[in-house]
């Protein structure tokens, strides 16, 4: 074994997923009871000695891996990764597979070809991104630019496409809403036209002649109707006005996905005029579902999701994101859409 090249490996690992591996292997770290995201940057030099310790917990992992990489839809395995060439391997981790995944799988071999393969692709990426180590390599590439954000530049005209096909569909029906409004408007005022003249016809009755009863249970019989019809064409215009918020709030909000609950009461009232928020610990679960995919924007909290929950989201082309860096500019962003 050797151990200097393992304890690159272990150093390169992220904090999140090297305390999902030590729990999954149940290995036990001196002076913790438990690790956590607060106390593994100060407890990696620990780390690395008891994962050394537990050579042959660490040699069966890497040895079973099935995975899915960032930016991609395919499981890969140990074997997968053993089975393609150096090259094939640069495409791998910048198709999102971690380094760590590619040298582990090569050294947990039992065959001198795959150790000899990860020596070569350690000289091949070093000179590739012209680094010192594969530290420095994972450093640069957290730095860069998400693929998501890169995709989401390219495809700005097909979201700028479908969002002008959502507003022409809104104003198709708000103008009908108008129309029907408009309609039940005349209506109304045709009726209350139509009433005050019954009226002042009933006035000039009574005062001509009480014997006029027979016309004024005429004249009564008529109001009472169109009295009826005041009221209905007041309900109809009462509804279609509800219509038309209920339309609008969910036209406004339905289409959105935020990843991360602040629980905050806007949002909390937000949510019942159809705004959809997912749980932190929910994401990886349905971050590669129908269901994220049914969304137009995907807003992603930033303040409350990790990095690698970040790294599991897989956006479609047709989808924008959005990420929030602090709950104020989330309030200014919904309270924009809400003024609208």
């Amino acid at each position: 074994m050797d151990k200097e090249i393992w304890k690159e490996i272990i150093g390169i690992i992220p904090d999140t997923e090297l305390i999902v591996i030590i729990k999954n292997l149940n290995i036990k770290i001196k002076g913790f009871r438990e690790l956590n995201a607060k106390n593994i940057s100060t407890s990696k030099k620990i780390v690395t000695v008891q994962l050394i310790n537990n050579f042959e917990k660490i040699i069966k992992y890497y040895n079973n891996l099935n995975i899915k990489p960032l930016n991609s839809d395919k499981q890969i395995s140990s074997e997968d990764i053993r089975d393609v060439g150096k090259e094939k391997l640069i495409t791998l981790y910048e198709g999102g597979l971690n380094l760590h995944f590619i040298f582990g799988a090569l050294l947990s071999s039992e065959k001198t070809e795959h150790h000899n393969i990860a020596k070569d692709f350690k000289v091949l990426i070093l000179n590739k991104y012209k680094k010192n180590n594969l530290a420095d390599i994972e450093m640069s590439k957290a730095n860069e630019p998400s693929g998501n954000a890169q995709n989401f530049k390219v495809n700005v005209k097909k979201i700028e496409k479908k969002l002008d096909e959502y507003k022409k569909k809104n104003q198709a029906i708000t103008k009908e809403l108008n129309t029907l409004s408009k309609k039940y408007k005349e209506d109304i005022r045709v009726l209350t036209e139509s009433n005050n003249e019954l009226k002042k016809e009933l006035k000039i009755e009574k005062e001509k002649s009480k014997k006029s009863e027979k016309k004024i249970l005429e004249i009564n019989s008529e109001l009472l109707l169109y009295n009826k019809q005041l009221k209905e064409a007041q309900e109809l215009l009462s509804n279609t006005n509800e219509v038309a918020s209920s339309i609008e709030a969910q036209n406004l909000f339905s289409e959105i996905l935020i990843l991360g609950d602040p629980q905050n009461e806007i949002t909390d009232n937000l949510k019942k005029k159809g705004l959809n928020v997912v749980n932190t610990r929910d994401i990886l679960q349905i971050s590669n579902t129908d269901f994220i995919k049914s969304f137009r924007e995907i807003w992603i909290l930033s303040f409350l999701v990790p990095a690698q929950y970040k790294r599991s989201i897989k956006i479609e082309k047709n989808q924008s994101i959005n990420d929030f860096k602090d709950f104020k500019v989330l309030r200014e962003e919904l309270e924009r859409r809400m003024n609208k």
